[in-house]
C-alpha cells in the first residue's frame, strides 16, 4: 500500500509576485472605469478564446492559420481533418470546464478532458476507414501513483486558503506538466486547467486573459520546465509563470488603453490634453474609491466630466447640473483644495482641468496609493 502524503508547496513570494496581484486589481478597476460597451466586451472575450485555442494547439505542435481557428470557432466553416477538429475539441473542452467551474477540481475532470481532446478527436468515424492512416485511440488509465499524486494536489487546491489563486493556478499547471498522465494532450490539459482555475477563482479578468500567448512567445524557455529532462523546482516554475502572467496583464492593459483612447478621440487632441488623458487612464478609476465624506456625488460627476473632456468651464456645469454659479464654484473650490483639479486661463476664459501633479493630502492617501502599500498577507 502506498501511503498518501499531503501536498504542501514550498514557495516563497517576492515583491514582483505582489506587484502582479496589485496590477490585476488595478486592471479590473480600469476595465470598470472605462466602461466598455457590451458588444466590444463580447468581441474581446471571443478574441481571447481564439488566442487561447490557437496558442494551446501551437504549443502542442498543431500550428496553422489563426483565421482558420476563428472560422472554426465561429462556425463559419466545418472542421475537417485532424488539425481543425483538434481546435474544435479544444473549444468543447474549454466550454465544458466553464460549465463545471462551480465544482471542486477532481481526477474525473482530467479523464473527461482526455476523452474530449484525444478519444473524441481520433475516434471520429467519418475520418477512420480501412484506407486512412488515422488510428482509433483506446481510453488510457492513469497509473496508481499518478492518480494518488493528483488526488493530493486537488485536495490541496480544494481546501487551501493561504495561497493567492494565481499562484495556485501555476502550481496546478506545472504539476500537471511534470507528472505521468496520458500519451498525448498533456500540454493542452495543463493549459485548460490553468484557465479553469483562474476562471473558477474570478481571476481571468472576465475571460480576457490568454496566457498561452505568452507561453508560446517564450516557448523555448517554457519547454525547459517540463518533460523527462526537467530539473527545475516548483519555485522556479511558479516564478516563470508569474512573469508570464504579468506580461499578459501588460498586454491586456494596452488593449484597454487603446479602447479608452478611441472613446476620448485621443489622436485629435493637442499634446497637453493627451498628457491629461494618459493620466486619466492610469488614475481615473481611483475616484470611485473615494467615499462621499470626501467628495459628494456631484463633485465626482464633475471630475468624470473633466477627465473625459479635458477642460471645462463653470458655465458648462451650470447648464449640465441646472444649478447656480455659487454651488458649482463651491464644488470647484473643494476640488482645488484637494489638488484634484487646477485652473487654466483667467477671467472669462477660466477653465478647470485635471491636476496631474498628484500632490496628496494625508486624508486622501488611503484612496490614492492603495497599490503602493506594503502587502500584509499572501493575497497582497
Amino acid at each position: 500500500m502506498i501511503l498518501l502524503q499531503k501536498f504542501e508547496p514550498q514557495i516563497a513570494l517576492d515583491d514582483f509576485h505582489f506587484k502582479a496581484f496589485h496590477r490585476h486589481e488595478e486592471i479590473i478597476k480600469i476595465y470598470d472605469f472605462i466602461d466598455l460597451p457590451e458588444h466590444i466586451s463580447e468581441i474581446e472575450k471571443q478574441n481571447s478564446s481564439i488566442l487561447r485555442n490557437y496558442y494551446a494547439n501551437a504549443l502542442d505542435h498543431n500550428l496553422f492559420d489563426i483565421k482558420t481557428v476563428k472560422y472554426v470557432l465561429n462556425g463559419n466553416i466545418r472542421a475537417k481533418g485532424l488539425n481543425e477538429r483538434a481546435v474544435e475539441q479544444y473549444s468543447k473542452a474549454e466550454i465544458w470546464l466553464r460549465s463545471v467551474s462551480h465544482e471542486p477540481i477532481s481526477v474525473q475532470m482530467i479523464y473527461h478532458l482526455q476523452k474530449l481532446l484525444i478519444l473524441d478527436l481520433y475516434n471520429n468515424t467519418s475520418d477512420v476507414n480501412l484506407f486512412s492512416q488515422q488510428h482509433t485511440r483506446s481510453p488510457e488509465k492513469l497509473s496508481l501513483s499518478s492518480e494518488q499524486e493528483l488526488e493530493n494536489l486537488f485536495e490541496f487546491l480544494n481546501s487551501d486558503e493561504e495561497w493567492h489563486p494565481v499562484v495556485q493556478a501555476w502550481i496546478l499547471h506545472f504539476k500537471l506538466l511534470n507528472m505521468p498522465l496520458f500519451s498525448e494532450g498533456q500540454t493542452k490539459i495543463a493549459c485548460l486547467m490553468l484557465n479553469f482555475w483562474l476562471h473558477k477563482k474570478g481571476m481571468d479578468i472576465f475571460g480576457l486573459l490568454s496566457p498561452e500567448h505568452e507561453l508560446y512567445i517564450n516557448k523555448n524557455d517554457y519547454q525547459e520546465f517540463f518533460g523527462e529532462e526537467c530539473n527545475q523546482d516548483l519555485q522556479t516554475q511558479v516564478d516563470f509563470g508569474m512573469r508570464i502572467y504579468e506580461a499578459q496583464l501588460d498586454r491586456l492593459k494596452n488593449l484597454l488603453r487603446n479602447y479608452f483612447r478611441q472613446q476620448v478621440e485621443f489622436d485629435k487632441h493637442n499634446p497637453r490634453l493627451k498628457n491629461i488623458m494618459n493620466y486619466v487612464f492610469e488614475r481615473g478609476f481611483r475616484l470611485k474609491e473615494i467615499d462621499d465624506s470626501i467628495l459628494n456625488k456631484r463633485q465626482k460627476l464633475i471630475m468624470y466630466i473633466i477627465q473625459h473632456k479635458g477642460f471645462i468651464a463653470t458655465k458648462e456645469l451650470i447648464n449640465e447640473f441646472n444649478c447656480n454659479r455659487k454651488t458649482i464654484q463651491r464644488d470647484f473650490n473643494a476640488l482645488l483644495d484637494q489638488n484634484l483639479v487646477k485652473t487654466v486661463g483667467q477671467g472669462a476664459g477660466l477653465k478647470y482641468s485635471v491636476n496631474i501633479e498628484e500632490r496628496k493630502h494625508d486624508y486622501l492617501s488611503a484612496y490614492q496609493t492603495d497599490y503602493l502599500k506594503e502587502p500584509t498577507s499572501l493575497w497582497g
